[in-house]
């Protein structure tokens, strides 16, 4: 939909799409870090099947995070109806538009923070797959509206209004739909716990904490960017960064059940079961990882001037080895936060891993000047080089096993198989020129075939071959 909405939205509503995107990231993480504890901890009473204590964190959850949304609803109202002339390009008098777009956004926050507890305790439960499938209803409704529908003149306002009734119907759904599975969960106010929200808080500060630098360390270049440069540039830089960021959605799909089953196993205290899952689980989320980074490194650029434009396509040259390094490097160790959560010590990321968001934001000021967009990427980079090993070194000491282990478990079988790939598509770019979505498809396939190939005979052992079948079978 991204050339859809760049025809119709102007570099500069696509970019203020972009910089309000971020600023509600920032005011999400108001929650506390709760919804990660919520996940925790109702996974630890199922276990336990303790149907009081889901009762009570359910409602404790949800009157909090209805307060937190109530404030952030009230915050983006007030900007509606006193600054929405601030998101106007200079010169232009008529911003009504601009003050639809924050209320809109106003009653999203109001529905979907509450409506987060439902989501929490269907990860929980683990049943991931009731809220994928509504999202992917909402996904193409959404897109069949837009394309049958939009026009320069509301394209902001209803891409807004089309994502927040999809989000909006799929949270009120799941409410709906995980009380009426389990009759015994319930939002009424005599079931509100204050001794369980200070329990929920205790643990969740150190998310909150985890949470800002997060935000600080993937939110901020947008809006570095569109403050120093204008709004206008902002698509420049966040449509690569935004292809590139496919890579870690899908890894921290895949790895967004460990959290609370690391918890389950943490809760009656298997280690030799946890030891195996990590080093498992993280090699099988790796190696889409490598087959999608090899890709966007060879074919990013050609699939952007295909999809976008060439000067969308230019910008990314200069700057995706860059991000590209940034973006994957934690990706080499998926499970780290999902474990050092679930078993109540990442406060070690609470602890350091602001001072390095804080790192990388002065880095993408300092460089942005000499630099340009460049700059921004090297700045986020820089930090990542220092931590992300610190961090393999802690988690390892947690699990009980060397970071070496680690490294050559769950990594380095991936390396020969990821080399032949790069290989065969560079080979491949210079007898065929990527001009077309056929080519380019055919180019990835192949590639993508050879990984696989290879992968499956010297990279997986007869029983991760196995496993892996298995789980295909189970779908």
């Amino acid at each position: 939909m991204t050339p859809l909405l760049i025809k119709n939205m102007g570099n500069h509503d696509y970019g203020i799409w972009e910089m309000v995107g971020a600023v509600i990231g920032y005011m999400g993480i108001l929650d506390m870090g709760i919804r990660p504890a919520v996940s925790r901890f109702a996974s630890a009473f199922i276990a336990q099947k303790d149907e009081p204590a889901l009762t009570r964190l359910y409602a404790t959850a949800w009157y909090f995070l209805f307060a937190v949304g109530l404030l952030i609803a009230t915050s983006m109202a007030f900007w509606a109806l006193f600054g929405a002339e601030t998101l106007a390009p200079k010169g232009e008098d008529d911003y009504q538009k601009y003050v639809w777009f924050l209320l809109i956004i106003a009653m999203q926050m109001l529905i979907t923070f509450p409506s987060y507890t439902a989501e929490s305790y269907l990860e929980a439960y683990q049943e991931y797959y009731l809220k994928n499938n509504i999202t992917i209803i909402n996904s193409i409704v959404g897109a069949i509206i837009l394309f049958a529908y939009i026009t320069p003149e509301n394209a902001l306002v209803l891409l807004t209004l089309c994502n927040a009734i999809g989000v909006c119907t799929k949270y009120i759904f799941l409410v709906w739909l995980m009380q009426y599975r389990r009759p015994f969960l319930s939002f009424r106010w005599s079931y509100f716990s204050l001794r369980q929200l200070k329990e929920l808080l205790r643990f969740s500060v150190k998310t909150l904490i985890q949470g800002i630098a997060g935000r600080i360390e993937s939110a901020t270049d947008s809006l570095v960017i569109g403050f120093a440069m204008g709004p206008a540039s902002v698509p420049l830089y966040s449509i690569p960064v935004n292809l590139i960021g496919y890579v870690r959605m899908i890894s921290w799909n895949f790895t967004h059940v460990f959290m609370p089953y690391f918890s389950a196993l943490n809760a009656v205290e298997d280690k030799q079961k946890i030891q195996e899952v990590y080093l498992t689980g993280s090699k099988l989320t790796i190696a889409p990882t490598i087959i999608l980074t090899v890709g966007i490194l060879l074919l990013g650029p050609a699939f952007l001037e295909i999809w976008i434009g060439k000067e969308i396509a230019d910008s990314a040259r200069s700057f995706l080895w860059v991000m590209v390094g940034f973006i994957v490097l934690p990706l080499l160790n998926p499970m780290s936060s999902r474990y050092l959560t679930a078993i109540d010590k990442h406060g070690f990321l609470a602890k350091w891993q602001p001072p390095f968001a804080v790192l990388n934001l002065i880095l993408s000021l300092l460089l942005i000047g000499p630099l340009g967009i460049f700059g921004v990427a090297l700045g986020s980079l820089i930090p990542g080089l220092i931590f992300q090993p610190i961090l393999l070194y802690v988690v390892c000491k947690h699990i009980g096993f060397s970071p070496w282990v680690y490294i050559r478990t769950a990594i380095v079988p991936w390396l020969f198989p990821a080399l032949l790939m790069a290989i065969v598509i560079y080979g491949l770019q210079q007898y065929f020129v990527v001009d077309g979505y056929v080519v380019l498809i055919s180019v990835a396939t192949v590639g993508s075939l050879i990984f696989c190939f290879f992968a499956w005979c010297f990279a997986l052992d007869m029983a991760e071959r196995k496993q892996l079948l298995g789980i295909i079978r189970r779908r």
